[in-house]
């Protein structure tokens, strides 16, 4: 496995699936459009984020019970609009190292907004399903150019809240799973649990972010 190549997959999936007042419709199904508009808000909606402590734990050809091959801890900025990450500490050992230089750094490479990014992709409805009180919807995209990759994604977004709990990034070449947790932090939900798992490679990485401090 190429640890670069393996660097350019997870961000891919990170930027894909990463990111409220609109009624639900009368049909009591409300429209792709509706739906991304309500992850737009919810994400325009998050305070301006100066920093953050992240910790990183990636396993190959291990279930999360296992202990991880690789840990990494440090902090996540975003300066002029762009996010990095400054990594204080990782396992010893060359794949370790590898990860840190081409892996973990892609993750936060990307500026694109997510309106742009949505803008790639044709959207429907596929499902839907009631989590306690709260309406989950199920988002197929396909995208608008078939030679574009990621070629489509599918996700759970949570549509009272605007976020998406869960999906899948598909490439011509595989595809991506992931899973989000969020906290409420100033009033806004935030970011605080990712999980990505890439079935080609058999390898995830689980990504913990705390500590959150915001722009004055």
């Amino acid at each position: 496995m190429s640890v670069e190549r393996l660097g350019r997959v997870l961000a891919a999936a990170a930027i894909g699936l990463g990111l409220s007042l609109i009624p639900i419709s009368a049909t009591g199904t409300p429209s792709a459009q509706e739906i991304l508009l309500r992850v737009l808000r919810a994400n325009a909606d998050t305070p301006d984020l100066a920093s953050a402590d992240v910790l990183f734990k990636l396993r190959i050809k291990k279930p999360l019970s296992d202990p991880p091959d690789c840990e990494f801890s440090g902090t996540m900025e975003l300066v002029g609009g762009r996010q990095t990450v400054k990594i204080g500490r990782h396992t010893a050992g060359l794949v370790c190292w590898a990860v840190d230089r081409y892996v973990l750094g892609r993750l936060f490479e990307a500026s694109e907004p997510l309106q742009n990014f949505f803008s790639r992709f044709t959207f429907q409805v596929l499902g839907e399903k009631l989590v306690g009180t709260d309406h989950f919807f199920l988002l197929q995209g396909r995208a608008r150019n078939p030679k574009n990759n990621p070629t489509g994604l599918n996700g759970w977004v949570d549509y009272d809240r605007g976020l998406v709990s869960e999906g899948t990034v598909i490439f011509t070449w595989g595809s991506v799973d992931s899973e989000q947790r969020y906290g409420r932090v100033n009033g806004a939900w935030v970011l605080t649990y990712q999980y990505l798992y890439a079935p080609r490679f058999d390898a995830n990485l689980e990504i913990f972010y705390s500590n959150f401090r915001f722009a004055q």
